[in-house]
């Protein structure tokens, strides 16, 4: 492991509003920091994959009243969002060590507003389908944790993700709120998320990729 993720991990251990799965016994949902008192009443958004969390960090400044939480089980790339959240004093983002298979262990049932997936990893291979976050078991979850008539917000470059997700959503008797096949260029995407540009989209652009935007419904 190159030395700079090292000293992420080693850091990132120490941050505050990090917290990390534990294996085996883990306390039971309500027991989290985002179940403190100080969070009661509040909106609850998760950014799944979450990376460095540019998506949550950048929703964080802009809405104060709601809390976000980042899920990824990458460390060192938690470790820099953590770190620039404590940085900007924004006590409205925390962040979750974890696999995203495991996360109802962490939230309890109808208690998330919103789900967003940024640019997850569109797994082309059939024999990996499974782990598509869009994939039924995952969309099992998400209407799980959801509260009634909450969204899921998907942004990617895969158009083979994109094309899969509105299936699945479809097979799963989830309702498609609305698309844009370029955000970047459509009004539904200028609106929902384009003003959040992070590294990995910038350099997909740069590519000459196209960026698109996905919300739907689980819970009718």
């Amino acid at each position: 492991m190159p030395k700079n993720k090292l000293k992420k991990y080693a850091r990132v251990r120490q941050l505050p509003n990090v917290t990390f799965a534990g294996f085996g016994v883990s306390p039971p949902p309500g027991s989290y920091p985002w179940d403190a008192e100080r969070f009661k009443g509040m909106e609850k958004v998760l950014e799944l994959g979450c990376g460095k969390g540019e998506h949550a960090l950048a929703f964080a400044r802009d809405n104060a009243d709601r809390l976000y939480v980042g899920v990824d089980n990458k460390s060192h790339r938690i470790c820099v969002g953590a770190e620039k959240a404590l940085e900007a004093g924004l006590a409205n983002i925390l962040f979750l060590h974890a696999r995203i298979e495991r996360i109802r262990d962490f939230f309890p049932p109808n208690t998330i507003n919103e789900i967003w997936l940024t640019f997850p990893d569109p797994y082309p291979k059939n024999q990996t389908i499974k782990f598509r976050l869009t994939a039924g078991p995952f969309l099992d979850t998400y209407a799980h944790l959801l509260v009634p008539g909450g969204m899921v917000h998907l942004k990617t470059d895969s158009d083979m993700f994109f094309d899969f997700t509105r299936a699945s959503v479809t097979a799963q008797g989830g309702q498609i709120l609305a698309t844009a096949d370029d955000i970047h260029a459509e009004d539904e995407g200028r609106r929902r998320t384009a003003h959040v540009v992070s590294a990995y989209e910038k350099a997909a652009r740069e590519r000459g990729d196209i960026i698109k935007y996905m919300a739907f419904r689980l819970n009718r």
